[in-house]
């Protein structure tokens, strides 16, 4: 070994030799063992990952295999259902037919039966006859020998009767007893069919009533009454308008049936009317300057009918008409300055004032919320806005109850 730039030798006895050879060979024979040891863990390590890859791989096919079972049996359940259902109809027509058999044959039983009647009574009317001919008669032998002999064939005939009325009454009892279980099943099954169809029929009928009083009151709301509008739409129709009773119910289905198409129609009648109707405010966004009624003139501040309401918004704004219609006027109209007329139907027409500039013509057929012209501030005017007005048979009204009627307008249409 070197030390201080020195080398020295050791020397090794033959004893620590052998030792050291021995530790060399322990070591490489461990080192071998450590091997051996990392390779069979290796091994197991991959059996492992197989083993987990085949577990997952069975794991899998079961997921798919309980898939396909949950689908056939959604299939299964789904044709069942179907089957029971067409089952459950085929049941009702089964029932129904038998029904009609069994009441066909009671009808034809009970025709039998008074037939039995009828000739019952012919005999013992003839019995009446033969009595009464025996008593206008002298007595003698002869007679006596005849009229025995004709009440004894009387006496027969009445016997054969009453045996055959009895058998018969036998025969109609024992079948009565055997058709009523299917009768009451029947009827139970048609009397649950009718109160469902009862129960329906109610709950559109209510619907219905509730739509056409929630029209009205739009109507009323507006100041206007529901037979105005319905009458002057139906021409060839008459009558003050009632509205239908909140108990009007009735178990006759084809009564129930007739109300409920007559409130139908009435429904759709007032639908189309409030579409005819200008509900609607002639600007989108707007603030009201002036209310309808007494105010303070704006230019001499003296007490002044104002016939309709002054709605403020931009300079040059679309101005909408407020429901269909037909233009009677359009142009300049003094203190109006520029102003727009529209007759509507059911006599209401509709006024808007002040524009600065028209883009209809007199005669011209125009939509609900087609634009008439532009806000302005021409005529007797203190600045931008709209003048509407809205007249009932030329009389003008608050145009205010419109736009309140407005508001409940897309709840009924």
């Amino acid at each position: 070994m070197r030390t201080d730039g020195a080398v020295r030798l050791i020397s090794v006895g033959a004893g620590l030799q052998r030792m050291a050879a021995v530790l060399v060979v322990t070591a490489a024979a461990l080192a071998g063992v450590a091997a051996d040891s990392y390779r069979a863990a290796l091994v197991e390590i991959e059996q492992r990952a197989q083993d987990v890859a085949r577990l997952q791989d069975d794991h899998r096919t079961r997921l798919e295999e309980l898939g396909e079972a949950l689908a056939r049996a959604t299939e299964r359940g789904r044709a069942e259902a179907a089957e029971a259902v067409a089952g459950l109809v085929e049941q009702r027509n089964r029932l129904t037919e038998r029904m009609t058999e069994i009441e066909q044959g009671l009808a034809a039983a009970e025709s039998e039966r008074e037939r039995a009647i009828e000739t019952h009574e012919g005999l013992m009317e003839r019995l009446r006859g033969v009595e009464a001919r025996l008593a206008g008669r002298a007595p003698d032998a002869a007679s006596a020998a005849e009229r025995v002999a004709a009440l004894e064939r009387l006496r027969i005939e009445t016997l054969a009767e009453r045996g055959r009325l009895a058998v018969e009454a036998r025969r109609l009892a024992i079948e009565h007893r055997a058709t009523t279980g299917d009768l009451a099943s029947l009827r139970e099954v048609d009397r649950d069919a009718a109160r469902a169809q009862d129960a329906a029929l109610a709950e559109i009928s209510g619907s219905t009533r509730a739509q056409i009083e929630a029209i009205a009151r739009v109507l009323r709301t507006a100041g206007l009454q529901p037979e105005r509008v319905l009458g002057i739409r139906s021409r060839n129709a008459g009558g003050p308008f009632v509205g239908p009773a909140a108990d009007r119910a009735t178990s006759d289905p084809s009564l129930m049936l007739a109300s409920l198409g007559s409130d139908l129609e009435r429904l759709r009648d007032m639908r189309a009317s409030i579409r005819r109707l200008p509900l609607r405010a002639p600007l989108d966004e707007f603030n009201v300057m002036s209310p309808f009624g007494m105010r303070r003139d704006p230019f001499n501040g003296q007490l002044a009918m104002h016939s309709g309401i002054d709605l403020s918004a931009p300079p040059r704004t679309p101005v909408l008409a407020t429901a269909a219609g037909k233009v009677v006027t359009a142009g300049w109209s003094g203190e109006y300055g520029n102003l727009v007329e529209i007759q509507h139907d059911f006599g209401l027409s509709t006024r808007y004032g002040h524009l600065t500039r028209i883009d209809v013509r007199v005669g011209q057929r125009i939509e609900r919320r087609q634009s008439v012209g532009l806000l302005g501030s021409t005529g007797r005017s203190t600045g931008p806005h709209v003048h509407y007005e809205v007249l009932v048979d030329g009389r003008a009204v608050d145009p205010i109850r419109f736009l309140e009627a407005a508001r409940n307008v897309r709840k009924v249409e």
